[in-house]
């Protein structure tokens, strides 16, 4: 998830230290992107890893729910499993309808 609309935490200094030294040594990003390869062939976990996140993008954690009891599940969950499961979390009710009619007089 990003960082909300109107955050503050706008600067980012070790990034722009970094860009400010690549400028001045322009080679140097390429020969440890270099580096990176040639230890991922060599086998070296960490740097397949790195290498695939970069290409491919971090793999979606799945959080399975499935033996958590009905009760212990949020609204959210609750409306998502009554629609059917279907929505996808940008438009997944996250709060039950304000006003719900009932059929008790009361």
């Amino acid at each position: 998830m990003g960082r909300p609309i109107g955050s503050v935490n706008k600067e980012k200094p070790f990034n722009d230290a970094l860009r400010i030294a690549l400028r001045g040594r322009p080679l140097a990003l390429r020969r440890v992107a270099d580096r990176l390869l040639d230890k991922a062939e060599e086998g070296d976990l960490g740097c397949i890893r790195e290498l695939i996140d970069r290409l491919d993008g971090k793999a979606v954690q799945v959080v399975d729910r499935q033996d958590v009891p009905i009760h212990e599940l949020s609204d959210a969950e609750l409306y998502r499993i009554a629609a059917g499961g279907g929505l996808s979390p940008d438009t997944m009710l996250l709060l039950p309808p304000a006003k719900v009619k009932s059929d008790d007089p009361s």
